[in-house]
């Protein structure tokens, strides 16, 4: 199983030292994915995620972000452009790190709109990822979009919208990522709209209702988690949790991380360990 966790259950921020701490502590739990948040540029320093990730038998998955000074949903196209460079320099990061995967926010910015997004909006976001996704196809790199809520982003935030946006691309190098904390505020029904997903899912992350342990809480993951062993669903799946415990300040400014939910990323992974075996064994 292709098992991730997000680095930030363990440390506040990522840092050119938190390789270190973060892959022995993944690797210990059963992880071989480990998500590195590029928000930050000078922070990643990929020779030597590499060299550390590959001792411990962990590839590296990373996300990508957009500025408001730099995003590829902007209708002004020097915005677009300066978009389009910073993904171009996060995907040289991730390719020199050793990772095939490259998601997050990548559509546009992250954070609550005053308005919803047009579809003008939505076709220059679509066309420069298609750009982007050809570009990084001979890097061995994919491109996945997380959904996000209404609160946080106002170009897609159902799984319908966000197949209609793939389609709008034309990529087939463009796919999908599942968060079901986004998922249970948006989806009528999370198991239909994850089987309508499944022909472009390749990250499906489990992620509390209030982003605190995984193996308590008002989502019950087994019944998705059964859709995904009965459909031979074979990508990543991922647990992501959030605690004022361990989140640094812009961290938690970003999630909302205000309450202590956990001590270290340790519980973090137990928990998801818990829920997996329940139904993978």
């Amino acid at each position: 199983m292709k098992k991730s966790i997000h680095s930030y259950a363990w440390i506040p921020g990522w840092s050119p030292e938190a390789v270190e701490y973060v892959a022995p502590k993944a690797a210990a739990k059963g992880f071989n994915h480990v998500v590195i948040p590029m928000r930050d540029h000078a922070a990643i320093h990929p020779s030597e995620i590499a060299r550390v990730f590959d001792a411990q038998g962990i590839t590296p998955v990373v996300t990508a972000t957009q500025l408001p000074d730099a995003d590829i949903s902007s209708l002004d196209p020097d915005i677009r452009k300066r978009g389009l460079d910073r993904h171009r320099a996060s995907l040289k990061l991730a390719r020199d790190m050793g990772a095939y995967h490259m998601g997050g926010i990548i559509y546009g910015l992250f954070g609550k709109a005053d308005a919803a997004a047009t579809d003008a909006q939505r076709k220059v976001a679509a066309d420069s990822l298609a750009i982007l996704a050809d570009e990084a196809k001979p890097m061995g790199i994919r491109l996945a979009m997380e959904i996000l809520n209404r609160y946080e982003t106002n170009m897609f935030n159902t799984v319908d919208d966000a197949i209609a946006f793939v389609k709008l691309s034309g990529s087939d190098n463009l796919f999908l990522h599942l968060d079901t904390f986004h998922m249970n505020m948006e989806e009528a029904d999370m198991a239909a709209a994850l089987k309508r997903a499944l022909p472009y899912l390749v990250y499906f992350e489990m992620d509390q209702n209030d982003r605190g342990l995984l193996d308590r809480g008002a989502i019950d993951f087994g019944p998705l988690l059964q859709i995904l062993k009965e459909s031979g669903y074979s990508d990543i799946i991922g647990a992501e949790a959030f605690s004022s415990a361990v989140s640094g300040p812009e961290v938690a400014r970003g999630v909302s991380a205000w309450r202590p939910l956990f001590t270290d990323g340790d519980q973090v992974a137990d928990s998801a360990n818990i829920v997996l075996k329940r139904v993978f064994g």
